[in-house]
This record gives structure tokens, C-alpha cells and sequence, in this order.
């Protein structure tokens, strides 16, 4: 019953301070969006003011979401520094309790407060943030319907496969100028290259005018139109050249299927919905590295190194994971392995050093 009431006590003290610690860093990252939308609008008003902070409310939780990690690892220390200065633990210890008596309170509350963050806050975040670039950015900056320039689309269709490329792209009524497309058939040979001044995105085809073919062996032919079957539509358009994080957890796996399906590049929806699947292990093991230099104590000063120690191998961690979570994204690394392997191997280290610091 004692262990039970000291679980609870514990569970509870860990999901205060990480949450805390989590609080004061989304406070501060909503302050400094606010102060640089004020300073990009150029407009010191009331109004543009109000605008900025309400934007800054939109745009918050998502840049938030990453610091998750973060949030655990200070959240944790800050609580096992506690812990000791109140000598909890040495009681702990004295009544019989081992290390891992009050360890896995911890990190049931890391492994919680990621599976709610992946769950819950994910969606929002997302959410929230696609409101900030559809309408309050195109508000405030005129940026939300600027067209894009230099936009590369690789799709399939029922005669093979085929690369487009636009000079400026208009996602918002699916207008494309400037399109270049190189047709491949179905074994991937080239067939040939259809240029065209504008291009319109229609139900199942794409509608170029003023198009010039241009085939192996054969003079180039011009056409006022020419239709290029395609399986895309437009709202994949528009979702395939907008940031995985716009994206809510539920509907990421199925949006990199149906991106997949269509010709384009889906690993970096796969590497989200991977790594969303990955936080709450990631956030365990920025616990379990907490511990490792929280859990003994030193009045010679090792202790504030100890802890610089392992703020640095947070960061290293989380850095390694990022950088592999990249190449995941690229198609280069399998989505699983980018996403689960330095938290796994962070996570056996942890519990490597504190068996031998605590059991021997």
C-alpha cells in the first residue's frame, strides 16, 4: 500500500514539472512569434498588434510540439533535483525501495504524457496551424496565396509515369503556368516531353493549352490543348507541398497512402506518423537520461556537471534523431528505423548505466 501511495505521489510530482517546464517554453516561444509577426507587418497599431497575437496563438502549439523532448528532460531533473533536496529519495531508499520502485512512476508519467501529445495535442497543433497559413498569414503578410515558383510533381496515371515541372503554381484553383512534363509508359521509358504555357488540374486529366510535343526522332508537334491522364487531385496537390506538421496523426497515414498511390513522394508522411508514433519512447528516454545523473548526489560540485553532462546529451540525442528523422524523410532510411533507433539505444543505455550505478 506504502509503494502504491508513493507511486501516485510520484506519478504526479513528474507530470506537474514536466508540464510546467513545458509551459514556460511555450509562453516564451509565443511571446518571441508574436514580437517577429509585429516586426514583419511593419505596423506598431492596435489592430496589427491584436492580429499578431492572435496569429501567434495559431502558429504556437506546433513549433511547441518539438520541444516535447525538451519539456521531459528539464521536467525530470527538475524533479529528481527535488526529490533530493527534500531527501525523498534517501527515505525512498532507507525504507527498502530500489531504483526502479521510483523510476517506473516516471516514466509511466514520460511514456503518458507522449502517447497524449501524439493523440490529442498533435491534432490541435496541426489544425491550429492550418488556420494560421490559409487565412490569418494571407491577413496579415499577404503570404498565404502568393503562387509558388519552381514546383517539381511526380505522379501516375493509367498510361504510366510522368515528371512535371511549373514555373509558378496557384494551389488555390489548381492553375499551373509555365508546366513542363516528361511521359514515361509503364516500364519506365521516356516517351516524350509536352510543353505547355498553362496547365488547369480537371477531374482525372491535366488541361494544357498552347502545348508543344517533343518525341525522339519525330518533329515536335503543336496543339492549342492536350490532356495528360493523371490520379491526382487537387486537394493532394495542395497537401503534398505543405509541411507534414499541417497534417493531423490521424489522417497522416492514410494522406501518405493516397500519396503514394498517386505518384509522389510520401516518405516524409511516413516519417511524421513514425516519429509521432516514436515521441513517447523518445520522452522515456529523456527521463531514463535524467536519471542517470540525478539519482546520486555530490557536494564537491560533480552534481552541476553531471547535469550540463546530460543537457548536452539531450540535446545530442535529440539532434542525432532529427538528423536521422531527415534521411527518413529523403526515402533514404526506412521510416521505422529513423524513428525508433536512437530512442531505443538512448533508452538500454540509460538502463545499462543505472543497473550498474544501482544494482552494480
Amino acid at each position: 500500500m506504502r509503494i502504491g501511495i508513493l507511486s501516485r505521489y510520484l506519478f504526479i510530482k513528474f507530470v506537474k514539472s514536466i508540464l510546467a517546464v513545458f509551459a514556460i517554453a511555450t509562453f516564451l516561444i509565443y511571446v518571441l512569434d508574436m514580437i517577429e509577426l509585429t516586426r514583419i507587418s511593419n505596423d506598431a497599431s492596435a489592430h496589427s498588434i491584436l492580429m499578431s497575437a492572435s496569429l501567434a496563438i495559431l502558429r504556437t502549439p506546433v513549433v511547441a510540439e518539438q520541444i516535447l523532448p525538451f519539456a521531459a528532460l528539464f521536467g525530470a531533473l527538475a524533479a529528481f533535483l527535488s526529490l533530493g533536496r527534500s531527501r525523498e529519495l534517501v527515505i525512498a531508499r532507507a525504507a527498502g525501495m530500489s531504483v526502479w520502485h521510483f523510476l517506473l512512476p516516471a516514466v509511466s508519467a514520460a511514456l503518458l504524457l507522449g502517447l497524449f501529445a501524439t493523440l490529442a495535442f498533435n491534432p490541435l497543433s496541426a489544425k491550429l496551424k492550418t488556420i494560421a497559413d490559409k487565412e490569418t498569414v494571407h491577413t496579415l503578410v499577404q503570404a498565404a496565396n502568393e503562387p509558388m515558383h519552381n514546383v517539381w510533381i511526380r505522379q501516375k496515371s493509367i498510361d504510366g509515369e510522368a515528371i512535371l515541372r511549373a514555373g509558378t503554381a496557384d494551389t488555390a484553383s489548381a492553375e499551373f503556368q509555365h508546366l513542363t512534363a516528361f511521359e514515361f509508359d509503364k516500364r519506365g521509358n521516356f516517351i516524350h516531353r509536352v510543353e505547355a504555357s498553362s496547365a488547369l488540374l480537371r477531374d482525372g486529366y491535366w488541361q494544357m493549352r498552347q502545348v508543344r510535343i517533343l518525341s525522339p526522332g519525330v518533329p515536335a508537334e503543336i496543339h492549342d490543348t492536350y490532356d495528360l491522364p493523371t490520379y491526382l487531385t487537387s486537394s493532394q496537390i495542395q497537401q503534398s507541398l505543405s509541411e507534414p506538421e499541417t497534417i493531423s496523426f490521424y489522417e497522416l497515414l492514410s494522406w501518405a497512402r493516397a500519396t503514394e498511390a498517386a505518384g509522389l513522394d510520401s516518405a516524409r508522411y511516413f516519417q511524421q506518423y513514425d516519429s509521432l508514433l516514436a515521441r513517447p519512447l523518445l520522452m522515456a528516454a529523456m527521463l531514463l537520461l535524467a536519471a542517470t545523473v540525478s539519482l546520486r548526489f555530490s557536494r564537491t560540485g560533480a552534481q552541476f556537471m553531471s547535469i550540463l553532462s546530460a543537457i548536452g546529451a539531450g540535446f545530442a540525442l535529440f539532434v542525432s534523431n532529427k538528423v536521422l528523422g531527415d534521411l527518413g524523410a529523403a526515402g533514404m532510411l526506412p521510416t521505422l528505423l529513423t524513428s525508433f533507433l536512437f530512442p531505443s539505444i538512448a533508452g538500454l543505455l540509460c538502463t545499462l548505466v543505472l543497473l550498474y550505478q544501482e544494482d552494480g
